[in-house]
């Protein structure tokens, strides 16, 4: 099989020649710039560019030579898409490069600000940490249906949708991977970005009026929005990702009744309509946390992929949602924990652990290998190693080839 082959038979539930692979297929499978410098280092890999494609999370983008080493099979389609770039140099110090509009400024304590064209800074990023943090919310302020009304919603542009179509043109002509288009439509995420988490957590509890109008106005961008995206390039992906974030480490963010109230007729109506215009595009779910709970709705909603897996929250046990659900949802994720074990492991640890999630989640299909969530800063490059090598070991299917 190839790449692309390989991918959709997993996502259809059938047992491909052997367990797909994903690194940097989207912004929650990826590897941090100063991670991936070092596993360049250490696979010996040469030449190329540490490009910082994603500053908030500092993600670099996963180049050709490190995709073949490790077996990869998915491909970002927004990942490409960006192709000016200025000089960056990482927290540890590592030269690379950033996008020539992300423009940044010391803070003076040993971090950084990034100021928009204006000089006015709208993230900062303190010494201690990896992660740019928004300072600003746009509708952090707002408090009447008038004040959503009045908010300009993004509209995909002409320019960005003829770029979108130029690099999915490229991806499906010219390699043979799976491609996977972060679209995105959130509600719980988005709504916490534009109206600060404390706001709309507040707003859901407190003023369902206000709530449910935010999520109108929401699933109406989203619906017209993915109806430019789909026309633009739906005819050459072969995963939407949407999100996001329903569950913390301890369980959903929100109750199951707000959950079924709230978000799930709204995903439902999201989800069906791009079902409707691209039948064969799987639909790609990235909640991090404890979300068993809402499993059953999210299913029912319409989702076809669920990512990260992250089974060190509360009710994630692998076996169970394997049993549970593992006809209905194709797990894309859970195969190494990026907490503890794939920072802090021995590779010994990491190849063990993973090997024994690969195993559980492969039968049947309906597994794509990736660890849960992205390789953070300081991992070592021998653990992530090992943790390929043990996907590699475990992850033939009778019939395949390792």
């Amino acid at each position: 099989m190839n790449p692309r082959q390989r991918v959709i038979a997993a996502v259809h539930h059938q047992e491909p020649d052997r367990v797909p692979i994903d690194l940097g297929g989207m912004r929650a499978t990826g590897i941090m710039a100063t991670a991936y410098a070092a596993l360049k280092t250490h696979l010996g890999i040469t030449g190329g560019d540490i490009s910082v494609y994603d500053p908030g999370q500092q993600l670099a983008a996963v180049e050709e030579p490190v995709r073949a080493a490790i077996g990869c099979d998915v491909v970002s389609l927004d990942g490409g898409l960006l192709d000016a770039w200025r000089p960056y140099i990482l927290p540890d110090g590592t030269p690379a490069r950033i996008g020539r509009g992300f423009l940044t400024e010391p803070d003076g304590s040993g971090g950084e600000y990034a100021v928009d064209e204006m000089g006015r800074r709208h993230r900062h990023r303190p010494a201690a940490s990896f992660y740019f943090d928004p300072l600003h919310f746009p509708l952090e302020e707002a408090s009447s249906a008038a004040d959503l009304e009045s908010y300009s919603w993004p509209l995909l542009t002409d320019d960005a949708l003829t770029g979108l179509q130029r690099e999915a043109r490229r991806l499906d002509e010219e390699t043979e991977y799976a491609i996977l288009g972060a679209f995105g439509g959130s509600f719980i995420e988005d709504g916490q970005c534009l109206r600060g988490w404390t706001n709309f957590m507040m707003d859901l509890a407190a003023d369902r009026p206000f709530a449910e109008a935010m999520l109108d106005r929401l699933l109406d961008a989203h619906l017209r929005n993915v109806a430019l995206y789909l026309d633009a390039v739906g005819d050459r992906l072969q995963i939407i990702q949407v999100g996001g974030d329903l569950g913390t480490q301890n369980g959903p963010q929100i109750s199951p009744r707000t959950y079924e109230e709230l978000i799930q007729p709204r995903q439902k109506a999201f989800w069906t309509r791009i079902h409707e215009l691209a039948p064969h595009v799987a639909i790609f779910l990235h909640s991090c946390g404890g979300i068993r709970e809402l499993l059953p709705g999210i299913i029912d909603a319409g989702c076809d992929i669920l990512n990260p897996v992250q089974f060190g929250a509360r009710g994630m046990n692998l076996a169970d949602l394997k049993r549970e659900f593992g006809n209905q949802l194709c797990f894309w994720g859970g195969g190494c924990d990026t907490q503890q074990v794939l920072p802090f492991g021995t590779p010994e640890e990491v190849y063990h652990h993973t090997r024994r999630n690969v195993e559980c989640l492969m039968p049947g299909g309906g597994f794509v290998f990736c660890q849960v969530h992205n390789i953070q800063a300081a991992t070592p490059p021998e653990n992530i190693v090992a943790m390929f090598e043990a996907v590699r070991d475990a992850g033939v299917y009778a019939g395949g080839e390792s």
